[in-house]
């Protein structure tokens, strides 16, 4: 019996184009690896209702993947724009299911003590900062992603 596809939203900030292309790559791969992936890059328009969009994508995914650059954090951290915003949706959602593991936090460009948002602080998290470490971490998020564990419990 084959598993359901999941379904992931992005929440990111756009730091810079150099970011953007590295949040597109990959979401791209995922969906190579089959993840249904709800990116602004591919699902907005001009003149598409951006707050609709990200309340939409944010309830309807099975998975956040929150990406945690320095100015995401901080954005967060501070309730300002469109990570302000997306926060604000996944702490109320928190908050009705405190166990949840939907949010993944994934750091990238990110130096500062504090790697995650205070919403997050007690999420695990897949730190893609050292790019020679990529792909390990990428397989480790594409395994949980599709239900599987990294490294499964044996047999008692």
């Amino acid at each position: 019996m084959a598993s359901p596809i999941p379904r992931v939203f992005f929440s990111y900030s756009h730091d810079s184009e150099s970011h953007k292309d590295w949040v597109l790559s990959l979401a791209t791969r995922l969906v190579a690896n089959g993840v249904d992936v709800v990116l602004d890059q591919w699902d907005l328009t001009l003149g598409s209702d951006l707050p609709r969009f990200m309340e939409a994508g944010l309830t309807s995914a099975d998975r956040v993947i929150a990406v945690c650059t320095e100015p995401y954090v901080q954005k967060a951290n501070d309730g300002n724009g469109g990570v302000g915003y997306e926060k604000m949706i996944l702490t109320a959602q928190l908050m009705k299911n405190i166990t949840s593991d939907r949010i993944i936090p994934a750091i990238r460009a990110n130096s500062h003590p504090r790697v995650v948002p205070t919403f997050l602080l007690s999420r695990v998290y897949v730190d893609f900062r050292d790019d020679l470490a990529y792909e390990a971490k990428y397989a480790e998020l594409l395994r949980d992603l599709h239900g599987q564990k990294v490294r499964p419990r044996p047999p008692l």
